[in-house]
């Protein structure tokens, strides 16, 4: 198969011709129709923590058709079944696992950093527990998007939010615009986001921001602009861009007993000054990735029409366009989502 590789920081992905995976007993082999690049890709390939090994096939955000299917498994899916799958293949039996979180697993293999070649490629190896399938009348570009809308939910769901809520939403790339619009599906009164991006700030709008203010506002006047807008303070703030200094600025801005929940990975060191954050009672949340249901839960409303993320999609490319958009995207902040299809 064709695909995009990996192989050290500062070098562009490589076309290379690489083997196709080989199907576990108890696994599905997907055709990738289309591929999301994540900004969580754009930073494990400039080094740090989450640097991949070399030959290493990036690419977590998938869809596509079931064209091999393990000899143990003996379910309801056939091949030319539409499908997504958490980027995990999990041991299935483990609390976490019951749970439907995989991520938690300790012998959770991850897709697309180095355990199991991703979706920068032709095909990929999906686990069945993590699997789910593509309800009819959900099209291919949905369907890739329910990766990080599902992040998106996942952070709104484990928040204190409840329905007439102010927050705030730091940040509006393709997680806080995610976050955005299941702020405003769940009810939210006022959604303020911060955003540098003139062009993300026109998508925020589109996906449900009820005001947009500068995201180099200081702290003090972002908090009179907040005031004036809403008439109150955020009930929440959804750090959703992973900065370093981000947290700290979030404290800041915070009233007293709020929370502040980081939906945005930052990879590295980061200080803050927790004696503010106990002058203010604030409680410090932090999110990571989805359960299952937060992807079923995304596709039962895409399926309804309730959710139409559309807006997001800024580009579609083929795989042969890879390397040179994926460089691009490093210090592009105009697009928001970049959808890989390998077999155009």
């Amino acid at each position: 198969m064709k695909a995009a590789v990996f192989n050290e920081p500062g070098k562009p992905l490589s076309i290379e011709d690489y083997k196709d995976p080989k199907c576990g007993n108890n696994e599905l082999i997907l055709k990738v129709q289309q591929c999301g690049i994540c900004g969580t890709d754009l930073h494990a390939s400039e080094g740090g923590p989450l640097q991949p090994p070399p030959g290493t096939i990036l690419g977590h955000e998938f869809s596509g058709e079931i064209v091999e299917i393990g000899k143990n498994l003996k379910s309801s899916w056939k091949i030319g079944d539409p499908a997504v799958s958490l980027p995990f293949i999990a041991c299935g039996t483990c609390q976490y696992c019951i749970n439907g979180n995989p991520f938690f697993c300790s012998n959770s293999q991850t897709t697309g950093m180095g355990d199991i070649q991703g979706g920068y490629a032709e095909y990929v190896r999906i686990g069945l527990p993590e699997s789910i399938k593509i309800p009819k009348g959900v099209t291919w570009d949905f369907a890739t998007l329910v990766e990080p809308l599902a992040v998106g939910l996942h952070g709104v769901r484990i928040s204190k939010f409840k329905q007439g809520h102010n927050v705030l939403v730091i940040g509006a790339g393709p997680i806080g615009l995610s976050t955005i619009q299941w702020l405003r599906f769940f009810g939210a009164r006022h959604i303020v986001v911060t955003e540098v991006s003139k062009e993300r700030k026109v998508m925020a709008e589109k996906m449900g921001a009820t005001n947009i203010i500068d995201g180099k506002t200081p702290s003090e006047e972002l908090i009179n602009m907040y005031r004036k807008e809403t008439g109150g303070s955020p009930d929440i703030i959804y750090e959703c861009v992973g900065s370093p200094n981000v947290i700290q600025n979030c404290m800041e801005i915070a009233p007293p007993f709020s929370e502040i929940v980081l939906i945005g990975v930052c990879d590295k060191p980061d200080t803050f000054f927790p004696f503010l954050g106990s002058t203010k009672e604030l409680t410090l949340k932090f999110s990571i990735a989805y359960l299952k249901d937060d992807f079923q839960f995304t596709l039962d409303m895409m399926e309804q029409g309730r959710m139409n993320p559309s807006s997001m999609i800024t580009q579609q490319i083929g795989l042969e366009s890879l390397p040179k958009t994926f460089e691009l995207l490093k210090n592009d902040k105009s697009q928001c989502k970049v959808m890989i299809c390998p077999g155009h």
